[in-house]
């Protein structure tokens, strides 16, 4: 597999380069904002060429890492959302992860930047349990049959001292669409910067005075997936191996502009067996593939 993918590098590929990570069952991406993952978003004001970029990134794959057939998705993400997006090499290894989310075996942590400052919080950390429910494509905490469980732990990790912002760490226990988005902004009453849906008032002018805000970008990385693997020998044949994407430049420039503290795990991204980091993970023949953005100045 090594072989394959240093011959496959010597070429060109615009989507591949977002891959952060690869074994002989995956290949994990950085995912950028925008891009839809299949069957994730089909809001009308998305173009027919914006489902085609997908179509897009698993060619480019397959060609990048000389694969027989494409990657096939395992998951999704929202289309705003940046962050790990894992891909399997082939059906029975999409079979065996897909088996994993159902399971809720695999652990989800999330970044968000989000509206609010240190007084914001009741605490600094928390559960919220809430019953969503969809009504013309939109989510809302709702009491009727249909609504669904779903469940959410959040962290605060820092404020920012000139704005009315904070980083949370957030822990996905279930998968619902914008999930996390409803939770912040209805429960926890602060909103994901930048999401214009569901906040319920404007952005305020500290927020404004540090930062310029790009058009429909919402600040929600998908930091860290960790799987359950097993190594061919050994007395403990099965880990956990987290995988960390780093976070994009937009997100750190905010950072820096406001003056909120990023542990170096989170800018670098990186691997982790057990909890602890690694370069590489020779039983799987994997392989750490990215070096982390720095903010632009």
């Amino acid at each position: 597999m090594l072989q394959a993918l240093k011959s496959a590098r010597t070429g060109t590929s615009y989507w591949a380069r977002s891959a952060i990570y690869a074994d002989r069952s995956i290949i994990v991406l950085n995912k950028p904002a925008g891009l839809i993952c299949q069957g994730s978003d089909t809001s009308s004001e998305n173009k027919p060429r914006d489902f085609d970029k997908f179509n897009d990134l698993l060619r480019d794959v397959k060609q990048y890492f000389n694969l027989e057939s494409l990657p096939c998705p395992v998951h999704r993400l929202d289309k705003a959302t940046t962050g790990t997006l894992l891909l399997a090499r082939s059906s029975p290894a999409a079979r065996q992860l897909s088996q994993q989310f159902q399971s809720r075996v695999v652990g989800k942590t999330y970044l968000a930047l989000v509206r609010g400052g240190e007084k914001s919080f009741p605490a600094r950390s928390g559960e919220i349990r809430d019953a969503l429910e969809f009504n013309d494509g939109r989510v809302s905490i709702g009491e009727s049959c249909a609504a669904k469980f779903t469940a959410t732990d959040w962290e605060l990790l820092a404020s920012s001292p000139t704005a009315p912002l904070s980083l949370l760490r957030l822990t996905l226990h279930t998968g619902l669409k914008h999930q996390l988005r409803i939770h912040l902004a209805h429960s926890l009453h602060t909103p994901i910067l930048g999401d214009n849906v569901y906040a319920r008032s404007s952005i305020s002018e500290k927020i404004a005075k540090i930062t310029r805000l790009p058009e429909k970008r919402i600040f929600l990385h998908a930091a860290q997936l960790t799987l359950s693997r097993y190594k061919k020998t050994g007395p403990s044949k099965h880990f956990r191996l987290g995988i960390g994407a780093p976070l994009p430049r937009d997100f750190l420039t905010i950072c820096r502009d406001a003056e909120i503290p990023l542990d170096p795990t989170y800018v670098d991204g990186g691997l982790f067996v057990d909890g602890q980091g690694v370069d590489d993970i020779p039983d799987l023949e994997g392989r750490w593939l990215r070096k982390p953005p720095v903010p632009r100045s």
